[in-house]
């Protein structure tokens, strides 16, 4: 009769652990497009959650027979372990880091729901030692429900708040109504309830022996100091300044490649690198080694040719605007200038980063914007207050800014060049540089987004005066051969780390370097992060410290508008394979807020007008490019690049508008 009952049993157990391999197989189903894989994530997450039970199961039921017969016994130890080597090979096969080959993905959402799973109906096991089956299941669906209740009932109010006491508000005349999700899953897991298991959210520490120093003139190269080394000699990498490549565009694979080829390597005796090594003005980033200690270090050096270039346009002769000045676009003399009117205009951009997600992993810095001067009566001032120097600037925030694409690419070419689609047009930073800024782009990812915008431009592409990428593609924050996974990388769950710090550290100095150089003159520079780019949510909150610290010593508020911005939310991890309702609405609503001098908007009235209607309007990152446009021509109005966009500054955005007047396409619209 045991041997009968442990054939069933063998039988059973086979049946379920097949099932578990097929399942998984099943989830594994790929796609060629964003689409194509966003309609395919709630079938993938059945099959991959089937999986997850019938391995569960197969674990599982050898310990339920309670027969004591030596085969009974030994299958207790042979089947669950043939399970375990089953899943062992299934993760270790399948490890893709594409929408086509997806297999790291569902082996991170595999690894997230399994074990606790697993460790919870052990723990049940060992309780059914001291009592019935049936009054454990009832404590623990008591428990967990009453857990889950009190949870969804103290998130739940807080999903459409804004800061400064705003929220979302559905506003009689507003044609695209966004009620509060039922249940808020994004706040369900609290933080780091994904990530407990992956270590340390500190980076490890590196001695730092090397610095800069800066000459006198901002046009003189600085010099490398080492004050410590234990090594006859350090060495010294200098990655090339990607402005200057000259080759046909790299795909994201390639470029990697290109940066390191060309990347140019010396050794220097260290007692002569204590005095002082030159380095050249043109190099954005340095690497210096010492055994195994490593530092990486960057600089803006002023470039008079640039300053030259700005100082023609503003002087508006005749002889130099007929000259042309590169990018190859010559200079526009708008008809009225007021130079005291120029500002500096700065995104901080933060890929796949929803606004609600902002006041979840941010709160050092949501509790400095909640300082920041408000046109309304309900601003915080913290009693030991030393954030006064945010009195001279106003936050807005856009409750209906609405993705027009699942992924990066069709939001952000919109947000730079006002299009959805590729074109020939002038990106946004042409723009500017050919209205007198001077332009920068600092992004700690691998990766040169200009070129997305430009497919057809080939080797005349349009660069950034100063650009910072190159030292982010080195193997320790993009790891060879395979750059994109769940552990390591951009897109990894864990921290992201170059030589002991954190990689949005250098992006924010980077950044700072550019306004010290250039304090003089007008700016436009771009600050890109890709921390926010994975599945759990948790890695983006690292950035808080860095954010914060970084807005509250900016040297210039008062001359300076700042789009904190996203292309999007979250489009990663189990709760996006799920496409709840909650989950889809804070991917179509990314973050978007902006910090504007009080000075400008009480010189123009109607700015403060229309930034407040705009709030609660529906708007697009075409309309963020078409505002970027109105301030490079300020005062002046320019035309829409097509003419569903509008400028936030300057114009206020119908509440009738609708997903179809704004060109987002009708899979994607959230409006009621």
């Amino acid at each position: 009769m045991a041997r009968i009952s442990f054939s069933v049993g063998s039988l059973t157990w086979l049946f379920f652990n097949t099932a578990g391999v097929l399942s998984y197989l099943a989830s594994l189903d790929g796609a060629t497009t964003d689409i194509e894989i966003q309609q395919k994530a709630p079938q993938l997450t059945i099959f991959l959650l089937t999986s997850v039970s019938c391995f569960l199961f197969a674990l599982l039921l050898p310990f339920l027979n309670s027969s004591r017969s030596p085969l009974c016994r030994r299958s207790k130890i042979v089947l669950p372990s043939i399970t375990l080597l089953t899943i062992f090979i299934l993760m270790a096969m399948f490890d893709g880091n594409t929408i086509e080959n997806h297999g790291s993905y569902n082996r991170a959402v595999f690894v997230i729901v399994f074990f606790p799973l697993l460790f919870t109906c052990g723990a049940i096991y060992l309780s059914m030692q001291l009592a019935s089956l049936s009054t454990i299941l009832l404590t623990v669906i008591s428990v967990l429900g009453t857990t889950l209740l009190l949870r969804f009932g103290s998130i739940q109010s807080g999903w459409p708040l804004g800061l400064h006491e705003l929220s979302l508000s559905n506003l009689e005349d507003i044609s695209c109504r966004i009620h509060t999700p039922l249940l808020n899953w994004h706040d369900l897991i609290p933080y780091r309830g994904q990530t407990f298991w992956t270590g340390s959210t500190e980076c490890p520490k590196q001695k730092r022996f090397a610095r800069l120093v800066h000459p006198t003139s901002k046009t003189q190269p600085n010099h490398l100091v080492v004050d410590w080394c234990d090594q006859p000699n350090i060495k010294i990498t200098v990655p090339p300044n990607v402005k200057d490549f000259d080759f046909e565009k790299p795909s994201k694979d390639e470029f990697q490649g290109i940066v390191l080829d060309n990347s140019v390597e010396y050794n220097v005796p260290t007692e002569e690198a204590k005095k002082g090594v030159e380095i050249s003005a043109e190099a954005q980033s340095i690497v210096v080694d010492c055994g195994v200690h490593r530092n990486v270090l960057v600089q803006v050096v002023r470039d008079d040719k640039i300053v030259k270039r700005v100082q023609q346009y503003f002087e508006k002769t005749p002889a130099h605007a007929t000259k042309p000045i590169k990018p190859p676009f010559s200079p526009v003399f708008p008809a009225s200038l007021n130079k005291e009117d120029r500002l500096n205009v700065e995104l901080i951009y933060i890929d796949a980063l929803s606004r609600a997600h902002f006041s979840r992993r941010f709160p050092k810095t949501v509790e400095l914007l909640n300082t920041a001067s408000t046109p309304r009566a309900n601003r915080k001032i913290p009693k030991n207050t030393q954030y006064n120097k945010l009195d001279n600037t106003t936050l807005y925030q856009f409750f209906r800014y609405h993705a027009h694409e699942v992924t990066t690419g069709g939001n952000t070419r919109a947000m730079y060049t006002g299009l959805k689609y590729p074109t020939r047009l002038q990106t946004i930073w042409e723009k500017y540089q050919t209205h007198g800024y001077i332009t920068s782009w600092a992004t700690n990812a691998c990766h040169e987004w200009s070129w997305i915008y430009q497919p057809e431009r080939s080797t005349t592409l349009s660069r950034f005066d100063h650009h910072l990428v190159a030292p982010f593609c080195l193997p320790e924050a993009h790891p060879m051969p395979e750059p994109y996974g769940i552990w390591n990388g951009p897109y990894s769950i864990r921290r992201r780390c170059l030589a002991g710090r954190e990689t949005g550290e250098y992006v924010f100095e980077y950044t700072n370097e550019f306004k010290k150089a250039y304090s003089d003159l007008p700016q436009f520079s771009i600050s890109s992060f890709i921390d926010a780019h994975e599945g759990t949510g948790d890695v983006v909150k690292l950035l808080d410290d860095d954010l914060h610290s970084y807005l509250l010593n900016h040297p210039n508020l008062n001359n300076t508008i700042i789009f904190l911005v996203s292309d999007h939310g979250l489009h990663m991890g189990l709760w996006w394979l799920l496409q709840w309702r909650s989950v889809v609405l804070e991917h179509r609503l990314p973050l978007w807020m902006m910090f504007v001098p009080n000075w400008f908007t009480e010189k123009y009235p109607n700015i403060k007008e229309s930034l407040l209607h705009n709030e609660q309007a529906l708007v697009t990152s075409a309309d963020m490019h078409h505002t970027l446009e109105n301030l490079v021509e300020w005062p002046r109005k320019p035309p829409p690049v097509y003419e569903s966009s509008f400028s936030v500054l300057s114009q206020k955005v119908p509440y009738e508008r609708t997903c179809e007047d704004a060109e987002i396409y009708e899979y994607m619209c959230i409006c009621k």
